[in-house]
């Protein structure tokens, strides 16, 4: 708890003193930067600490206003979370410092760090809080901040209509979902403090524990991103800041999955409807996520879908364990959590990794666009180097962390399909086989991906390639090696899981013994992978130095198939990439293709064109907030741009209050009168009885 207390120490110090020093050529920035750094060690440390600890660490104080107390509690699920947001908070610290270091003196950038030691203050609240007043807090001011960076650059059209959406996303989550779920724990408990809500309800009230978690998924499931919450990732990622968009998809977004783990560590066993409830929810939200990232020309949009299907993941993940619990099969229990914990982290670092490597990509050529794009990997290896390992990573290819979360997952899944009678096996199966081909999906994404925009020629000869500043590639090697860490050390991790697990019980977490057997597999045969693939790059690295020759030893290049000029056109494209598994999804995802057209004998450049709307906005919320617009407008024209009606709204709204206090204060007086009466005549009564008692006793 002392590392906690001194990283929120920390950010409050950087957030003031960088926004004091804004206008100090630098200062404020540095200063900034290097408090959300030093912040981020201390919660790793901190969090790390508080895993190989057996008690949870708490503190209270007084709360200023009469609302409870201001209650901290890091246990095995908050430090956890600490790890994840010191990791991602680390990496783009460092980063961020090249990112602005041309522009520090220009537009809103003194701004930046303040809000990035706010965004981060208010994680850590989050996943420390041990009050609703404090998670409350925490919450709004993650929102609000995270609203102000993805808006950063707001002469940007689009940057203001993707913190719009946002702040509207998560707002109408809160008021939907989070409030109610709290409301309903306070009202049972009649205190804010969350140590209480563990068993506030039983077993026996099935609706009311279903209601909760259905409120649950929906609110903390619009801050993760499941389907169709999603709509505010696709519009905020890609506009903002690429080390905010890091911290979001990093970290942000998983403030939805602690808060939906923390519900379930309260909740009593569910039915099995909600398990399989949101195993639907989930493989959809994988499946869509990666189709509708497949078709994407803009890199940081298409991470921002990819976000969307591994949160589908670790949904399918809490499903598993959601079932083991209603089954009673502790094992399900404890490789779902615990293979949705690792993928937590897992995908902080490498999602982190891929935002920053996307981030370099459009500094150094001031265009996200692949159709533009190509190359590059000779004139900046190290971000390609970096995008390779995080695409590695992301597809859960060994050697690396995304390979030992899924295979947790997986095992998880293949545990069900062995345990369970056959109608359950039969379900655990058809999530192997979604699973596999959400995989599939992500391979062809992420080569694609790195083929057209690292590898062949540069397409387009007006996009100027800048090298990349020194501390971009730091924030970014940083990561890559968490990466690389948490793969060669799976087996260590295991003790950490199973600290992580504690608030769900002991049954969970004393399945590490089976856990540590599982990913030893893994553990065992990643090492020589690995030696193996560096073996073959070092051969592909010594192959490229020798001189091309021919057959008898003459110098030429390969035949190029009577291709005397090779051309840049003549390359995939990203459309052309994936066309082919888009067209086998059509059906599902509706993608538009524009043709070139080619009229007349000297036909005008035209090139091919390919476009996919997301389904949920146009369909679901686009019409039902336009028609919702068009409403308000036609009862009620609130915006008219007079002053004098305004003022007349104001002053009804005050006179409806002070009517509405007035009817109910002599209501509440009567009542008040009526209860007085009530005990007047009970103790009246109580008297008379006493004395009735009290003669008859004397009389004999």
């Amino acid at each position: 708890m002392t590392h906690v207390l001194l990283a929120l120490a920390v950010l409050a110090f950087g957030a003031t003193a960088s926004g004091l020093t804004a206008r100090i050529f630098g200062g404020g920035l540095w200063i900034g930067l290097t408090a959300a750094g030093i912040a981020g060690a201390l919660c790793v440390i901190g969090g790390w600490d508080a895993l190989g600890s057996t008690t949870t660490i708490r503190i209270s104080a007084e709360w200023p206003l009469p609302l409870g107390f201001a209650r901290l509690a890091v246990d095995g699920l908050s430090a956890w979370f600490l790890l994840v947001i010191g990791m991602v908070s680390i990496g783009a610290s460092i980063y961020s410092w090249g990112y602005f270091r041309n522009a520090k003196t220009h537009g809103p950038v003194g701004a930046y760090a303040p809000l990035v030691c706010t965004m981060i203050a208010a994680m850590v609240l989050v996943v420390c809080a041990a009050d609703v007043v404090v998670f409350l807090v925490g919450w709004e001011l993650m929102s609000l901040s995270a609203f102000f960076l993805v808006g950063f650059h707001d002469e940007d059209t689009e940057a203001r209509r993707g913190a719009w959406t946002y702040l509207i996303a998560t707002h109408l989550g809160t008021a939907l979902g989070v409030l109610p779920v709290f409301a309903a724990f306070v009202a049972r408990t009649a205190s804010t403090a969350m140590d209480g809500f563990t068993g506030a309800f039983g077993a026996s009230e099935v609706t009311s524990c279903v209601v909760i978690f259905a409120l649950g998924v929906v609110g903390f499931g619009t801050k993760a991103g499941f389907m169709p919450f999603h709509v505010w990732l696709p519009a905020a990622h890609p506009v903002a800041p690429s080390p905010v968009s890091a911290l979001m998809s990093g970290v942000v977004i998983k403030m939805g999955i602690y808060g939906l783990l923390r519900l379930l560590s309260w909740l009593p066993d569910l039915p099995i409807g909600c398990a399989i409830g949101l195993m639907t929810v989930s493989l959809l939200t994988g499946v869509m996520g990666i189709l509708y990232a497949l078709g994407q020309q803009q890199i940081k949009r298409m991470l921002a879908y990819s976000s969307v299907e591994n949160i589908g993941i670790i949904g399918l993940a809490i499903s598993v364990a959601l079932l083991g619990r209603s089954l009673q099969q502790p094992v399900l229990v404890a490789f779902g959590l615990g293979g949705a914990l690792l993928h937590v982290l897992n995908h902080a670092l490498f999602k982190g990794l891929l935002f920053l490597s996307a981030g370099a990509v459009l500094h150094d050529t001031g265009t996200g666009d692949m159709e533009r794009l190509g190359g590059l990997a000779r004139r900046t290896p190290v971000n390609a180097l970096a995008f390779l390992i995080g695409s590695v990573a992301i597809c859960a290819l060994p050697p690396l962390n995304g390979f030992v979360s899924e295979f947790a997952i997986y095992t998880g899944i293949l545990q069900g399909v062995v345990h369970l009678p056959s109608s359950y096996a039969a379900v655990f199966a058809s999530c192997a086989a979604v699973l596999a081909l959400i995989g599939g999906l992500a391979l062809v994404v992420f080569s694609k991906t790195f083929s057209v925009v690292f590898l062949g020629a540069q397409r387009d000869r007006s996009v100027s390639v800048h090298t990349t500043p020194a501390s971009m590639n730091a924030g970014m090697v940083f990561l890559a090696l968490g990466c690389v860490a948490v793969a060669s050390a799976s087996g260590a991790m295991v003790p950490a899981v199973s600290a992580a697990l504690t608030p769900f019980g002991a049954a969970a977490s004393g399945q590490a013994k089976t856990f540590v057997e599982s990913l030893g597999l893994v553990t065992r045969f990643l090492p020589p992978l690995g030696v193996l693939i560096v073996v073959a790059i070092g051969l592909l690295a010594f192959r490229r130095r020798m001189p091309l020759g021919g057959a008898v030893g003459g110098m030429g290049g390969t035949w190029g198939c009577g291709y005397a000029l090779p051309a840049t056109t003549m390359q995939y494209t990203g459309s052309s990439y994936a066309w082919k598994v888009i067209h086998s999804f059509r059906h599902v995802i509706r993608p538009k293709r524009k043709t070139p057209s080619i009229v007349g004998c000297f036909p005008s450049q035209d090139r091919l064109v390919t476009v996919m709307a997301d389904m949920a906005q146009e369909r679901i919320y686009k019409p039902v907030f336009t028609g919702l617009a068009r409403m308000f407008e036609r009862l009620w024209p609130l915006q008219h741009g007079r002053i004098q009606l305004y003022l007349i709204y104001i002053v009804a709204t005050v006179l409806i209050v002070f009517l509405v206090e007035g009817w109910s204060a002599p209501f509440a007086a009567h009542k008040n009168d009526g209860a007085t009466r009530s005990a007047g005549e009970s103790q009246l009564r109580d008297v008379q009885v006493e004395s009735v008692v009290t003669g008859g006793s004397s009389h004999d």
